[in-house]
């Protein structure tokens, strides 16, 4: 099934590239190393959480209280050359959760310290830059390649990854991966492929093209190949009046085991922006192979997807549609959302309503950078888990 001339053609003409990039000679003058290790910039970020989770079987309620640092730190450019590095550290301040202690439900929030993101970065070619090392890596949406920046430990990447933004409407991208560093503290190794092109023709038109390979090492992850086209955009029809829209489809091949599946994806939304309010229409389907197989999203920040009780983290084999809308806006300082879904199976099958949640969210600036959030979510189970809060 693999493709591994192609792969392996490209990867071989980006690892060149880079190459050559990082090669290129200094046109002008540049600082010492030493100035530029001196004049670059510190980061410290933190974030407090507690999240409880109760869920309609024998497992006992989960109350999670986590503290999560980020210290980090960026060299000023030496010949368009910078560094940069991101320790990243979760305490469990409160540890009743799974997977600190069996018996409990899950918050994937698990304690320990990791390197987040290290790396070189150049950008001395107009239009173009190169990073090596671990990055994060969020690709139009997040939905098939994104940072799970909701989870205390971020999802990262590594690899080399080459960007170009040298015109105005085109963006390309293309990532080659070895690791993942999955939001468990565990490392899934991958030898994977991203190409992803982005050309905004109008100002009310975005286009993406991608295609997204990869093959993990055995008895990990499933191997897939997905391509897929998406537009997505506003129209601006007075100046309190817009019109929102996101048309998506996607064809993923992947073989599990001895054999090879098909399943499509499909996301269509609609949303109309009235100020304050913006209100949201979608339908969006993981498709199945005949209830063989569900398509998957290994790469994405799921939790932005399909409902934040995280009950379809992994697409069943009859796969899943999502009915939903949302609406969203402003009262004084605190943002609001709320949404509902409608879930069910792609494939036929006589137990196909999964079930529905209610989602809601408020967040306000509170004093300097310090930012608040509170955040529920309520799945109730039809066909498909149980009952989460």
């Amino acid at each position: 099934m693999r493709k591994t001339g192609i792969k392996s053609t490209i990867a071989a003409g980006a690892g060149c590239a880079l190459l050559a990039l990082l090669a290129t000679p200094p046109a002008a003058a540049a600082p010492t190393l030493a100035e530029a290790l001196a004049g670059g910039k510190p980061s410290l970020d933190l974030r407090l959480r507690y999240e409880g989770v109760e869920q309609d079987n024998t497992l006992r309620d989960a109350d999670a209280i986590t503290l999560r640092t980020r210290l980090g730190y960026s060299s000023a450019a030496w010949y368009d050359l910078t560094a940069f590095v991101e320790m990243e550290h979760v305490a469990a301040l409160r540890d009743d959760y799974a997977p600190e202690q069996a018996g409990y439900s899950v918050v994937s929030d698990p304690s320990g310290a990791e390197v987040n993101q290290y790396g070189l970065r150049y950008a001395g070619v107009p239009g173009v830059t190169a990073t090596l090392g671990r990055s994060r890596l969020m690709l139009d949406n997040a939905r098939w390649v994104g940072n799970v920046g909701w989870r205390q430990n971020e999802q990262t990447f590594d690899g080399a990854f080459l960007k170009y933004n040298g015109i105005d409407t085109l963006t390309g991208q293309y990532a080659y991966l070895g690791t993942v560093n999955t939001i468990t503290a565990t490392n899934a190794d991958v030898d994977g492929h991203l190409l992803h092109l982005a050309w905004a023709p109008l100002p009310a038109l975005t286009l993406s093209a991608y295609a997204y390979l990869l093959d993990y090492a055995a008895g990990t992850e499933t191997d897939s190949d997905t391509f897929g086209l998406r537009a997505a955009g506003s129209v601006a029809l007075n100046p309190s009046f817009k019109l929102l829209y996101a048309a998506e489809y996607a064809r993923q091949n992947a073989t599990l085991g001895t054999s090879d599946f098909d399943a499509d994806y499909l996301h269509a939304e609609l949303g109309l922006g009235l100020r304050p309010l913006t209100l949201k229409l979608g339908y969006e389907r993981l498709g199945s192979d005949g209830g063989a197989y569900g398509l998957q999203t290994p790469l994405a920040t799921k939790h932005a997807f399909q409902g934040w009780a995280d009950v379809f983290l992994s697409t069943p084999a009859n796969g899943v549609e999502d009915l939903y809308a949302s609406v969203s806006g402003t009262l004084g300082p605190v943002q609001l959302t709320a949404a509902y879904h409608v879930f069910g199976a792609d494939a036929a099958t006589p137990a196909d309503d999964y079930g529905s949640e209610i989602d809601l969210s408020a967040g306000m600036a509170l004093v300097g950078k310090l930012r608040g959030l509170l955040k529920v979510a309520d799945y109730s189970a039809d066909d498909f888990g149980v009952d989460t809060r």
